[in-house]
C-alpha cells in the first residue's frame, strides 16, 4: 500500500489505462494468450516448443503455449543451475470470462427517462 501512496495520479491513470487496454484486448482465453504472448515478446521473452528440448539459460526469460489456451511464462535467475529448485506463481484466465456489455440497458433506460 505504501507503493501506491508514492505513485502521482498521473502514474496511477497510465496504469489503469494499460491494465483496460490489456482487458480490451482480452475477451476471452485465446485472446489473453495471444496479448501476453504479443507483450512478452515485446519484453524479450523467448518462445519454447512444449514438445522440443529447452536450453534454458541464467537470466534467461521464457514463455510456452498449449492449445493457444494456456501460457506459463518464467524467467530464470542469474545463479542458475540444473537440479536446484524453482519456485512458481500461477494464475488462470478462464473462470469467470466476464463481458461487460459496453451500454446496459439500466443506461438506456436512465438516458431515456431524462429525455
Amino acid at each position: 500500500m505504501a507503493a501506491l501512496r508514492s505513485l502521482s495520479s498521473e502514474d496511477i491513470l497510465c496504469t489503469a489505462k494499460k491494465l483496460l487496454s490489456f482487458v480490451d484486448a482480452s475477451p476471452s482465453p485465446y485472446h489473453v494468450v495471444a496479448e501476453c504472448k504479443k507483450r512478452l515478446n515485446s519484453a524479450g521473452f523467448s518462445e519454447l516448443r512444449e514438445r522440443e528440448e529447452w536450453k534454458v539459460e541464467p537470466n534467461g526469460k521464457y514463455f510456452v503455449t498449449r492449445n493457444q489456451s494456456t501460457i506459463v511464462a518464467f524467467t530464470v535467475g542469474g545463479q542458475y543451475r540444473a537440479g536446484n529448485g524453482f519456485s512458481i506463481v500461477g494464475a488462470h484466465t478462464d473462470s469467470p470470462c466476464p463481458r461487460l456489455k459496453p451500454i446496459t440497458r439500466t443506461y438506456i433506460l436512465e438516458k431515456e427517462s431524462k429525455m
